[in-house]
């Protein structure tokens, strides 16, 4: 867009020499008309030594909190970006000064309509954490109840928009120079990371998360969420409950070796509650965002990142680890298409050849030894060489795996997360079996159906309006829709099946109670026998379904 390079000149050229800077200069030489660029700002010989994912980090590191925030949200996303650029950018810190306090007063008493002093009965000057959004500090409620109230820089919501329309301008640019660019949809990357920031710019979202993990947690004794205080709340200002509490770093320092332990089992039973059973979890589970208090009790801050797993994903992904765990390489391949969107034609040889990599890697591994980020990042990374687009849901819990294992490997060496896993897995799958979630599986299996059969009707319709004709057809996802139509019909063929054998048999059997004639007719075992062949076909029709693999 020429419109915003003129409008944000001065900053296109600030991002534009700190990436010649940064060894970059040929790329943008290549991109346009870009000679207002100084020459003064060529890389020393020093930086083209460093590899290009650290030059990348250098690069975002110098533009600024909108490209250190984007960086930090990219590096969760393996599925986006290389795995080497992803493991620079986790690196990324937030080095930034605090802003004068006068001026996030200044914030406070816009966003909330009345003095400081009139808000809170304290209000200490000095912020308790700085970072490159926002910062906190700490305050008193006149009830003498203690907060924390998170403000937002000033103006730093037009710098980030003002940021984003010229990256999302340097990306049309890329796109339209480079193949690279438009396979990988550059300018859908750059939107979707967009979003996920600005999202990170309303702190009501964030009061609404707090609140939902809040509800969700409650049948945990030993673990908090802060309360929001939505009085003193708006899309700028975020004041919940200070709870006084230890460091995770000074906890482990201090804490003793039967009390990390316990920490570590109500950590990992807590995540893995939020991930497996709600499908609404903290996605950046870091030391710095866990405190706790009385040597047993967790608090959990900062609910800016949060990870939402649909139900069908959480069945997905555990049938995933029972494919693996069964070397079914035809069942992993078909769910890694099943799950993601392939953005050109699939190499399906080459695909087996990847996963059937993984699956060696961990097929005779102990299973104390098995990472399960690790797992998830490995099917992310075939799923980048091949061009498939995971769900952010999936790249996102990887990260959060990875950041939990270390957590716990800081707290109790021995615990093996698999271990931890299997009782949740185990509550997954029996709610699966509810009867409500049982009917609404197949209610939704039926109007998947009849949706496929009129879009594909509307497609013959529209075909055949331009007579004849002679067409070669290369279309990248006909594979994964011809496995999604055989997995659906299979699926709704198990469910109506399995409804009609549970409502025959419950029936007759109370038919008979009734009637008080018993089951015999004719001196015939009649539903005793029936029930027998209708088991066998049942179980007939199981074998066929799970034996095609699409199911």
């Amino acid at each position: 867009m020429v419109k915003s390079r003129w409008k944000y000149s001065q900053r296109y050229h600030e991002i534009l020499n700190v990436l010649m800077k940064n060894g970059f200069g040929f790329f943008i030489k290549d991109l346009g008309p870009f000679n207002f660029l100084s020459k003064k700002n060529m890389p020393e010989s020093s930086v083209l030594t460093k590899s290009i994912s650290e030059r990348i980090r250098l690069s975002l590191e110098q533009l600024g909190p909108t490209f250190i925030k984007l960086g930090q949200l990219a590096s969760t996303r393996l599925d986006l970006i290389p795995a080497d650029i992803a493991e620079e950018l986790a690196k990324l810190q937030d080095h930034v000064y605090p802003t004068p306090t006068e001026e996030v007063i200044t914030v406070i008493e816009k966003e909330l309509g009345q003095r400081v002093d009139t808000l809170f009965l304290e209000f200490s000057p000095k912020p308790v954490a700085s970072a490159s959004i926002g910062q906190v500090y700490q305050a008193k409620l006149f009830d003498g109840s203690d907060v924390a109230v998170k403000v937002q820089r000033p103006n730093i919501e037009e710098t980030i928009e003002k940021d984003l329309s010229i990256l999302t301008d340097l990306a049309r640019l890329m796109e339209n120079r480079y193949e690279w660019a438009r396979n990988y949809q550059l300018v859908d990357i750059v939107d979707e990371l967009a979003k996920s920031l600005k999202n990170e710019l309303d702190y009501t979202m964030e009061g609404k998360h707090a609140e939902k993990l809040r509800r969700n947690l409650q049948s945990f004794d030993n673990v908090t969420i802060p309360k929001i205080r939505w009085t003193y709340t708006t899309k700028k200002v975020l004041t919940m409950d200070f709870i006084h509490a230890k460091k995770f770093r000074q906890f482990v320092e201090e804490a003793l070796e039967s009390e990390k332990k316990s920490m570590a089992n109500t950590f990992i039973r807590s995540m893995f509650h939020q991930i497996f059973l709600d499908g609404f979890f903290h996605g950046d589970p870091h030391p710095g965002n866990l405190f706790i208090k009385d040597h047993n009790h967790l608090i959990y801050i900062d609910f800016g990142m949060i990870g939402r797993i649909p139900t069908s994903l959480k069945y997905d992904l555990a049938s995933m680890i029972i494919a693996l765990k069964n070397e079914q390489l035809e069942k992993l391949t078909y769910l890694v298409l099943k799950v993601g969107k392939p953005l050109q034609t699939v190499d399906t040889i080459e695909l087996h050849s990847d996963i059937e990599e993984i699956i060696f890697k961990y097929i005779d591994a102990p299973l104390d030894k098995i990472s399960l980020g690790e797992l998830v990042n490995d099917l992310l990374y075939v799923s980048f060489k091949h061009k498939i687009r995971m769900p952010k849901a999936l790249t996102l819990l990887g990260k959060t795996l990875i950041t939990m294992e270390c957590i716990i490997s800081e707290l109790d060496s021995d615990l093996s997360m698999i271990d931890m896993v299997e009782p949740f897995g185990k509550e997954l799958m029996k709610n699966r079996l509810k009867p409500k979630n049982v009917l609404n599986d197949i209610e939704g299996k039926i109007r998947d159906f009849f949706d496929m059969l009129s879009d594909t009707k509307k497609a013959l319709k529209s075909l055949s309006k331009k007579g004849k004709f002679e067409v070669e057809m290369h279309v990248p996802e006909i594979e994964s829709f011809i496995h999604k139509l055989d997995r659906i019909s299979n699926q709704l063929s198990f469910s109506i099946v399995l409804l009609a054998f549970s409502i025959l048999m419950a029936s007759l059997i109370i038919g008979a109670s009734i009637s008080g004639q018993g089951t015999f007719l004719w001196d015939f075992p009649v539903i005793e026998v029936g029930s027998i062949v209708a088991t066998l076909m049942f179980l007939w029709l199981l074998y066929g379904i799970f034996r095609s693999g699409r199911f």
